[in-house]
């Protein structure tokens, strides 16, 4: 019986080791509301990487999670321009540096958001959602740039449904 015990509690303590690695360098996060469409979908189940942007830089294209402080939560969105990029929106077409971005994970053009213009500024980046009609990213004042320190991680795994079981692109 003393055995059985000890058995258990060699078990338990070693799923606690493995939960505590797990959740130091991921997180589970859901997708709540339609601004990733048709990327990502509400309440898809996803995993985000918490270590990578603590050894590296955001890239072009990644989709991150960061906090957004003013209300107290998380927003996911994709990475369009890094420090010292300009982007440009001008009758909905997005331009990196003067480059138009090809954006093939859109559905549609979102032509009602008014034309501007920024510099990313350093240690930031420049978010949109997918579905630009129905997304509060970086156009937004309320969003505005990303500061590096507010990101979480780079979300890199969708878990749930299972049907979609598989890396985010």
């Amino acid at each position: 019986m003393e055995k059985e015990i000890m058995e258990w509690l060699k078990s338990i303590v070693v799923a606690l080791i493995i939960g505590v690695i797990i959740t130091t360098f991921a997180q589970p996060t859901i997708v709540r509301g339609p601004s990733m469409e048709p990327t990502l979908q509400n309440n898809n189940l996803l995993l985000v990487n918490r270590l990578l942007y603590k050894l590296k830089e955001p890239n072009h294209g990644d989709i991150i999670v960061f906090r957004l402080e003013a209300e107290k939560r998380n927003l996911i969105k994709r990475v369009i321009g890094v420090a010292g990029d300009t982007v440009e929106i001008s009758s909905g077409i997005v331009y990196v540096n003067g480059s138009e971005l090809e954006e093939v994970y859109l559905d549609d053009i979102d032509i009602s958001s008014k034309d501007q213009q920024v510099v990313v500024p350093r240690n930031s980046v420049f978010v949109l959602g997918d579905n630009r009609n129905d997304s509060k990213d970086s156009r937004n004042t309320e969003v505005g740039t990303v500061n590096k320190e507010l990101i979480l991680g780079k979300a890199y795994l969708r878990l749930f449904p299972f049907n979609k079981l598989g890396k985010i692109r």
